[in-house]
């Protein structure tokens, strides 16, 4: 049963592009500080 369990495990692909909550995170507020250089984003709220 154990051989059936990791065979199933090995077969798993990974699901294509993944980043942790912090990598996405990290990517919006880069995003959101090339907007605000670009002037898309003229005035910050706070």
């Amino acid at each position: 049963m154990t051989e059936k369990l990791d065979d199933n495990a090995r077969r798993e692909k990974p699901r294509g592009f993944r980043l942790s909550l912090d990598g996405w995170a990290v990517t919006l507020a880069l995003f959101l500080s090339l907007l605000v250089a670009l002037g898309v984003i003229k005035k910050i709220p706070w």
